[in-house]
């Protein structure tokens, strides 16, 4: 799931003069999460719901929407794929969401992450997978079209959620840095990153050495103990989006706005990647995934 899957209620605020905008409820019924399980068939092996966490305004029922087939994981020979829903509860007019409550473009909420947790240890404990791919709709690290918002919103972490008119504890910054710590610092079998959302190719190699803050950043920083690739393809026929400078610039390689298909080919513990263009054939890019 991704923003194009949102489905909104909207409300005009007067005083404002602007329109809010919230996921649609009842959500069991009409949210995005609902609408999305009624259409695509998934695996149901996801968390439930962000109910029961602190932020859970009445434990006595269900306040959220579902993760059902929304958040999921499957397996094919030695590859397991975590997908992740970065666009759940999600308000859309993200300026606003301390008056209107809801989550934000890319941010992963607890329940969510404590199912991300979970699974990256219980794949770290199965002998039968080698490799482990992430996927969700925003990048961990933008690069064209979406630096103001994604897991980045230009280096401010001030931004979050809030439930029922109270705000995250953490902001998306330290959220995207608590999911780095567990994809990458407690697995050993985590290849990429798979990413959408701009509308370009493009990969992040992702290592200590890498910057990911703002020249003013005082919050704790994660520091990584090995490189991963964060692999963006959202290049399918979109208006494209041209490459914006971030702090991490310098290791982002093959960007490209032409249209463009990603290939994995396993063999065992190898992974060569290809990338071409579905029109032309020609080929895009080519690298080994250690």
């Amino acid at each position: 799931m991704g923003n194009h899957e949102a489905l909104m209620r909207e409300f005009y605020n007067p005083q404002r003069k602007m329109f809010l905008r919230i996921d649609r409820f009842p959500f069991e019924t009409e949210s995005s999460e609902a609408a999305f399980a009624r259409h695509f068939v998934n695996p149901e092996n996801g968390p439930v719901s962000e109910d029961g966490t602190l932020y859970d305004p009445d434990p006595a029922k269900m306040d959220f929407p579902s993760y059902k087939e929304n958040v999921f994981y499957y397996t094919y020979d030695n590859v397991a794929m975590i997908v992740l829903n970065s666009d759940y509860f999600y308000a859309p007019t993200t300026y606003q969401v301390r008056l209107t409550s809801g989550n934000i473009h890319g941010f992963i909420m607890d329940k969510q992450l404590e199912w991300l947790e979970e699974t990256v240890r219980k794949f770290e404990q199965d002998s039968t997978i080698d490799h482990l791919f992430f996927t969700q709709h925003t990048p961990w690290f933008p690069n064209g079209g979406h630096v103001g918002d994604d897991m980045w919103y230009r280096g401010n972490n001030q931004i979050r959620p809030y439930v029922a008119g109270r705000p995250y504890i953490k902001g998306i910054i330290e959220r995207r840095d608590q999911m780095l710590d567990i994809m990458i610092n407690k697995s050993t079998k985590v290849r990429a990153l798979l990413t959408g959302d701009e509308h370009n190719y493009n990969r992040l190699h992702l290592t200590p050495e890498t910057n990911i803050y703002p020249s003013r950043y005082f919050f704790p920083k994660v520091e990584l103990t090995r490189s991963v690739y964060q692999i963006n393809n959202g290049a399918a026929g979109a208006p494209y989006y041209a490459q914006e400078q971030t702090p991490w610039t310098p290791w982002v390689s093959n960007f490209t706005t032409q249209n463009a298909i990603v290939f994995f080919h396993v063999d065992g513990d190898r992974i060569e990647v290809k990338v071409l263009n579905p029109d032309t054939l020609e080929e895009v890019d080519r690298f080994t995934l250690n």
